[in-house]
């Protein structure tokens, strides 16, 4: 059991956080990567990295026989999976074993039992740990399925029986849809884990997601690292994290940390894990879920309350250390929040976003720790998980944790792709959040509608016009044509002009001269005028009325960002010249087009040419950061033409399909 170098078998903040970790043990440490990822930053903090393949991660991460042929090539003694790919899988475990390696986790018989969630809810039963009531039988049938679901009622979800985040999970409220749910559910399980076996479970509205950390060793040990409560969801996906658990009862907190430790003494579990509840605040019930045998993304908030580095004790369990401590020496001191940065636009159903990290600056604030797998020039592909970093704030208490967690997201400066910090300050500031009684279904009840983003305000505007115009002005110089730059001149006597810009096909004009400018925008808005402004290092400053304003604006061609609040507004601030560049250029397609909203690869084809169809019918389906999204008709019409097949990769924008609009539409 003894190595001296680790192969990480990840990518993203998660490679880069076990590199830190085997470092800081003396351990040298190898990376791998794929095309895309040949410039990422785990790449260049391992000691050594070997390419695996393209692209697509089932020919690059997912491909155990490759990772393990690195490992021999590099030397590596040992591989830690970090999370997702293959960390659960039993399979690679056992040909690690096989190959001679040291696998960093848990047996491949324990990854087999917990993986399956069916055998999981088995397990919990013998070991006298309820769970929610449900289907969880081998027999998969369509018609078995539905009478089961029939029992159970509405609302209930069908859930992968392997993998977790979310994926292959669906929520039947009407079971007119089951058998539609049912086939979404068990396509995206097989994209996301090859196995599209699934359980049917009753949906409990109220609860809250809880979950126990464990860490055990090979001679019989098991420790608790005390709970976290990660009920904040969208898609049943976690977005907000954190340690303890607000507002749970002592007694019920006992009990649950008390049925995971037994649980995992049960199965002769034997590296970190967590078990994974929901718990009904209205009735004090709780449920076994399932348990993930790896460590989780949200890990450095038990870090953080216990002081215990999960990360490093992984690996030291692997090499047969034994747990130094006993329970009662495990603190749980003051609180600690995360929240999960993403690649996505959670105004536009979640939608993943991709493209290049135009600036990227983390906030350096006592008690605030960022776990990143990105920097400035990454390009977030299609290929993988929209997790960018996650953002860690610890406290004295919960608030304190809250308001310092707020103030990094205010201070954290990332351009280019669209990413979730404007949606993540909103759900800080929730009342229910606040207050600490928020539950899984909060989001829904706090956004029926879903979440939109708050406009940019005329101070947004204005910032980023200037932005612009200073980060177009030419350095001085003698010449007076290099010295003018954007302006025009209207008074030659007094150098006085006007720049002129375009803001949504709008004129916007900036006059003045030394350093007093007036910003006149579109429509009818009041002017805006401002003295000594200057633009250094993203850092924007100006006086308007005397009172002096700072502004993180980023510049990229005619785009500009304004960091305000935890928000992002990206206002495109055009020349004349790049406005009738982008003239008639309109995504939409004139309504009668369907195209793909970001890159992906089509999973599905639902249409085809002469169908009639109605605004809203599924047209494609289309694979994108491990999620799968149904593009729907624009209008009613027939459908006259598909563009696309099952396994074609699509760019952004491609038409996928055309439709002849009715006439009566």
């Amino acid at each position: 059991m003894s190595f001296s170098s680790v192969l990480i078998a990840n990518r993203g903040e998660i490679a880069c956080r076990l590199i830190r970790a085997c470092q800081g043990l003396g351990l040298r440490t190898v990376a791998v990567y794929s095309d895309a990822d040949r410039d990422a930053p785990h790449v260049a903090l391992a000691d050594t990295a070997v390419h695996i393949g393209a692209s697509e991660a089932a020919k690059s991460y997912l491909d155990g026989d490759k990772v393990i042929a690195a490992a021999r090539r590099a030397g590596a003694g040992a591989i830690h999976p970090g999370y997702g790919f293959l960390a659960e899988n039993a399979g690679f475990a056992q040909a690690c074993s096989d190959a001679g390696l040291t696998f960093i986790g848990p047996s491949p018989e324990n990854i087999r039992l917990m993986g399956s969630k069916i055998a999981a809810k088995a397990a919990a039963v013998a070991a006298r740990v309820p769970v929610v009531p449900g289907y969880y039988g081998d027999d998969q049938s369509d018609d078995l399925l539905l009478a089961e679901a029939q029992k159970i009622g509405t609302p209930l979800l069908i859930k992968a029986s392997a993998g977790g985040g979310g994926r292959g999970m669906r929520q039947v409220h009407d079971l007119a849809r089951f058998a539609e749910e049912l086939s979404l559910a068990r396509a995206e399980a097989e994209a996301a884990f090859g196995d599209g076996t699934v359980l049917l479970e009753r949906y409990v509205g109220t609860a809250r997601h809880i979950e126990v950390q464990i860490l055990a060793d090979r001679h019989g040990n098991v420790r608790h690292l005390f709970e976290r409560d990660c009920s904040l969801q969208r898609n049943h996906q976690k977005v907000i994290e954190e340690a303890p658990a607000p507002n749970l009862d002592p007694a019920i907190r006992a009990n649950l940390l008390d049925s995971a430790v037994r649980l995992t003494h049960g199965i002769g579990y034997d590296s970190a894990g967590t078990v994974e509840y929901l718990f009904d605040a209205d009735t004090g019930d709780y449920f076994f879920l399932e348990m993930n045998t790896r460590l989780q993304v949200e890990h450095p908030v038990t870090e953080a309350v216990t002081g215990i580095d999960l990360a490093q004790w992984q690996i030291r369990v692997a090499q047969g250390e034994a747990l130094p401590f006993a329970q009662a020496d495990i603190p749980c001191d003051g609180w600690a929040i995360e929240a999960r940065i993403t690649a996505e636009d959670p105004a536009q159903g979640y939608r993943p976003e991709t493209g290049e990290i135009t600036h990227y600056r983390e906030p350096t604030l006592p008690g605030l720790r960022i776990d990143s797998g990105v920097r400035a020039g990454s390009h977030i592909s299609h290929y993988y998980d929209s997790l960018l970093a996650k953002l860690i704030a610890q406290g004295p208490d919960r608030d304190s944790a809250r308001r310092l967690l707020l103030r990094g997201l205010d201070t954290l400066r990332l351009s280019g792709p669209g990413t979730n910090t404007g949606f993540l300050h909103d759900l800080l500031e929730l009342p229910g959040f606040v207050d600490g009684t928020h539950a899984t279904a909060s989001l829904g009840a706090a956004w029926p509608d879903g979440w939109q983003a708050p406009a940019p305000t005329p101070r947004h505007l204005s910032e980023a016009a200037l932005a612009r115009f200073l980060h177009d002005a030419p350095a001085p110089s003698p010449d007076p044509w290099r010295s003018l730059g954007a302006w025009r001149i209207t008074a030659p006597s007094g150098r006085e002009g006007a720049a002129i810009y375009y803001l949504d096909g709008e004129i916007l004009r900036i006059s003045g001269r030394e350093e007093r400018y007036l910003i006149a925008l579109p429509g009818d808005l009041a002017p805006v005028g401002v003295t000594g402004a200057s633009l250094t290092d993203g850092q924007l400053h100006y006086e308007v009325d005397g009172l002096r304003q700072n502004a993180q604006v980023d510049v990229h061609g005619p785009s500009v960002t304004v960091h305000s609040a935890g928000q992002r507004h990206v206002i495109d601030i055009l020349s004349g010249e790049q406005t009738l560049e982008a003239g008639g250029t309109s995504g939409e397609g004139g309504g009668n087009q369907v195209l793909a909203p970001m890159p992906g690869l089509v999973t599905e084809v639902l249409a085809s040419p002469g169908q009639q169809v109605a605004a809203g019918d599924g047209i494609v389906v289309i694979e994108a950061m491990k999620l799968l999204q149904t593009l729907t008709a624009p209008r009613d019409g027939i459908v006259d033409e598909i563009r696309c097949a099952p396994g074609d990769n699509v760019d952004k924008a491609a038409v996928l399909a055309t439709l002849t609009l009715e006439e009566n539409t």
